[in-house]
């Protein structure tokens, strides 16, 4: 039995590395790069307005294949950014995406506050204070198919019964208001909620 056992483990770990390297290579499963440019003018209570200029050194020695950087304004007519990069493969050990927290720090500002939004995503929501200026961050990592960040059986499932689980692309997402003017938790949820459903249309 042992016999048996021992080449049986050696041909899964084989296996398992192929799959790997196919999927990583992204030739087993082709990334699909989203046109940003057809997001809804409207997400959840969050308008969406015109792009804004992107200094392309802000973007890093390894840049997104594809961004939208754009003007939101809320329900209440406070506006606000919203940056959307688009990665081909996430690895984050090289950089790619980018650490949102640690670019905020890097920009000068101080972290006040970081704790988690209750949305199936969870996403952050983050204090940063600078000179004077404070503002709130909300963001998280967007995948195709069931991209959820909890760990149970049905997500993983989910993500296991799809060939779009698998799939190497990857979007880094920030929502930014000015602190006192940033929509609510609620409000920030249901934004997330909704700007997922608009991706998995676009890839």
């Amino acid at each position: 039995m042992m016999r048996l056992f021992q080449p049986l483990s050696w041909i899964l770990l084989f296996v398992a590395g192929a799959f790997s390297l196919l999927i990583e290579s992204g030739l087993l499963i082709q990334p699909v790069p989203p046109d940003l440019s057809r997001l809804p003018e409207r997400l959840a209570t969050i308008e969406l307005l015109e792009d804004l200029p992107v200094d392309p050194q802000a973007l890093g020695e390894q840049p997104p294949e594809r961004y939208a950087y754009r003007r939101v304004r809320d329900i209440h007519g406070h506006e606000g950014k919203l940056f959307v990069a688009y990665y081909l493969r996430a690895q984050r050990w090289s950089g790619r995406p980018h650490a949102v927290d640690r670019c905020f720090v890097s920009q000068g500002w101080e972290e006040l506050e970081a704790r988690r939004l209750d949305e199936s995503h969870d996403p952050w929501s983050r204090r940063f204070a600078r000179e004077g200026e404070s503002i709130r961050v909300v963001h998280w990592l967007e995948r195709a198919g069931a991209d959820g960040d909890e760990l149970d059986w049905r997500t993983l499932a989910a993500r296991l019964g799809s060939s779009r689980g698998f799939r190497p692309d990857v979007a880094s997402i920030y929502l930014e208001f000015p602190e006192g003017r940033a929509p609510d938790d609620a409000q920030c949820a249901a934004f997330v909620g909704a700007l997922s459903v608009a991706l998995e249309e676009l890839w």
